[in-house]
């Protein structure tokens, strides 16, 4: 009688410990976050859609880029002394495919692209048009989605900016709509 009593709470511990080990473990947070609308806000989690390459706030590493990039948008000068204050962002290790279906991966620093229309009186802007050194063009539109997630470059794969500056929209995964040496948005 006492040896069944003995088995029986062993049996009894087992499965407490068995059902213990099938609960499911609490979720771990998601790493992935975004710039917000303005720069004074802190990246959130929620703003993040599928998908969203890791963003960071690296105003404290980088003060100002050396160099003298400049670019107009819609006739208004911008470069390093006018964006000075702005939030400077980070995305690394950025996949894309380019043209000739070639992979590959890049990282860009520079300022969501609504901060800089906001900087140069167009903030309710929504379609860009970008004009290179070249004359090459791109038509861009811009969503509440892929605003924070927008850069205006000023370096790619920690080379700075020279000719104009990078156009990189974050969300995308072709790099159909980026751009090099952007000196010209025209913003509506």
């Amino acid at each position: 009688m006492k040896m069944s009593k003995v088995l029986a709470a062993i049996l009894a511990l087992v499965m407490v410990f068995a059902f213990a080990a099938c609960a499911k473990a609490p979720a771990a947070p998601a790493t992935t976050a975004a710039p917000t609308e303005t720069a004074t806000e802190a990246p959130t989690e929620a703003a993040a859609p599928e998908g969203a390459p890791e963003m960071n706030d690296v105003s404290d590493k980088i003060t100002a880029w050396n160099g003298d990039f400049t670019f107009k948008v819609n006739d208004k000068e911008l470069n390093n002394e006018t964006l000075a204050d702005l939030t400077k962002w980070k995305v690394k290790d950025l996949e894309l495919v380019n043209s000739k279906g070639t992979a590959m991966t890049v990282s860009y620093a520079g300022y969501a692209i609504k901060d800089v229309l906001k900087a140069a009186g167009c903030e309710d802007a929504t379609k860009l048009t970008l004009i290179c050194d070249d004359g090459y063009e791109v038509e861009y539109t811009i969503t509440a989605e892929n605003a924070p997630y927008t850069l205006i470059a000023i370096e790619k794969d920690k080379e700075l900016a020279s000719a104009g500056v990078f156009f990189a929209p974050c969300l995308e995964e072709t790099a159909s709509n980026y751009a090099k040496n952007v000196v010209e948005i025209k913003a509506e």
